[in-house]
């Protein structure tokens, strides 16, 4: 993937200020909300991209639901490792691939989540983006994508997103 953030730079330098050290508010409550957690499937195969330090991925997992976290940074996933030394006994795992051309499992996802996954890409992949993810879920299957910040501006975090870009997609 021809990036425009040196991603693996910033995890080398411990320049990730959007880990927060746990999981997102925001899926927790999906989860655990009586109204929405029906909308995430119970069982099956899922992948988090960008996965970040993995705590989305390790939230999601069941003993029913295998989440996969991918990174493109070799870093990112070392670091997921060592923060998630149980992940394989958990039903998840960490996999370093490019998004756009890793291999993906035969009949495909069950489950999608992707958090800060879109405005880490150049405006330029958007498309590339948005024609990923019907190629990686299964029909029937579920992409659960939150979009942060949603702000008409320019500049980051780091590619800003507006609501007309994300409904575009």
């Amino acid at each position: 993937m021809d990036n425009e953030v040196d991603w693996e730079k910033r995890w080398k330098e411990g320049q990730t200020l959007w880990d927060a050290g746990k999981a997102s508010p925001a899926l927790k409550k999906l989860i655990e909300d009586e109204d929405t957690k029906h909308l995430i499937p119970s069982q099956g195969i899922g992948l988090v991209p960008g996965c970040g330090s993995g705590y989305d991925v390790e939230l999601l997992a069941t003993p029913e639901r295998h989440m996969t976290g991918l990174d493109y940074s070799p870093t990112a996933v070392e670091v997921c490792r060592k923060i998630h030394p149980q992940a394989a006994d958990k039903n998840y795992d960490f996999m370093c691939a490019d998004f756009y051309n890793f291999e993906i499992p035969a009949g495909g996802y069950d489950l999608a989540y992707d958090y800060t996954f879109l405005c880490a890409m150049p405006p330029r992949l958007r498309p590339d983006w948005a024609a990923r993810y019907p190629q990686l879920i299964k029909k029937g299957g579920v992409l659960i994508a939150l979009m942060f910040p949603l702000e008409e501006k320019e500049g980051g975090p780091p590619f800003s997103l507006s609501r007309i870009v994300v409904t575009q997609f």
